[in-house]
């Protein structure tokens, strides 16, 4: 299955405090949107799909060279994809979604670190993300092409969106197949999120009230 992020998620909107008062990095917490796209065996008939759940956090701080984001932590819950068809949604829970013990895990990414360029021409931030995806339990390398785009006005910040590839042989899962019908191995994933600021780290471990 392929995944696109168009709407991360990996909506990205940051605040453009990027330091907090203690001069430490802040900690954003993201919202957007997924969708994917997968192809099938019959021609011209495709697999189509969004989830308006995605969420996470991160912690970012900017220089003159760029964004800096570390601890990315980002879900999508599994029970939000929806195709538009009840059937094939319960279909994809079951023989995509569903691991050996009967539960659904969310599909999950994590980096420890990230670094967008910040483009002298533009204020867009293109990235190389790296880390770590897991579906149903398995966990996979992971890499897509995330652009950070800074923004203005009620809420001056920033907006993300890229795309990438799935391999469902990569997290060990079968291509479905129902009616004769089976999809392909890749799916299309689209990204499109936004971030803001949320509770300072220091205060997220435990420290002074």
């Amino acid at each position: 299955m392929t995944l696109s992020l168009r709407s991360i998620s990996l909506p990205v909107v940051l605040a453009t405090a990027v330091y907090g008062a203690s001069g430490l990095p802040s900690t954003f917490e993201m919202s957007g949107t997924a969708t994917f796209e997968a192809s099938t065996t019959v021609p011209g008939v495709e697999v189509k799909g969004v989830s308006n759940s995605v969420a996470g956090h991160v912690t970012i701080a900017r220089d003159d060279r760029g964004l800096a984001m570390e601890h990315v932590d980002v879900t999508i819950p599994v029970k939000s994809l929806a195709t538009g068809m009840k059937v094939r949604d319960a279909h994809m829970r079951k023989y995509i979604f569903t691991d050996a013990n009967a539960q659904t895990p969310d599909i999950r990414f994590t980096a420890d670190s990230i670094f967008c360029t910040a483009s002298p021409s533009t204020q867009e931030f293109p990235c190389e993300v790296g880390g770590s995806l897991t579906i149903r339990g398995a966990a996979h390398p992971f890499s897509m092409k995330l652009y950070v785009r800074q923004q203005s006005g009620a809420h001056v910040g920033f907006r993300a969106a890229g795309d990438a590839i799935v391999k469902l042989s990569d997290f060990g899962i079968a291509r479905p197949s129902q009616f004769g019908v089976s999809t392909s191995d890749q799916v299309k994933l689209h990204l499109d999120f936004s971030a803001k600021q949320g509770v300072p780290p220091t205060t997220a471990a435990g420290g002074e009230r």
